[in-house]
């Protein structure tokens, strides 16, 4: 698979994950200005949330990678 193939398909990855992060802080942050709120509940949406954002930034990251090794490769 060639470079820019890669790097448009981690694009539509990161946009999909970047998506579904912004839901769930929305999700959580509603929540908690929710009266009736369980604690629990909130902890569940804060966690979703993170593992969400975790999983954007680690796309970013492979992003970053290929993008690195592209313009090494171009030198």
């Amino acid at each position: 698979m060639d470079m820019e193939s890669r790097l448009r398909k981690l694009e539509s990855r990161y946009r999909v994950a970047m998506n579904a992060a912004l839901a769930a802080k929305a999700h959580y942050l509603a929540l908690t200005g929710e009266p009736g709120a369980t604690p629990a509940a909130i902890e569940c949406a804060r966690a979703r949330w993170q593992q969400l954002d975790a999983r954007k930034r680690g796309i970013a990251a492979r992003m970053g990678e290929v993008e690195d090794y592209e313009l090494g490769a171009r030198a």
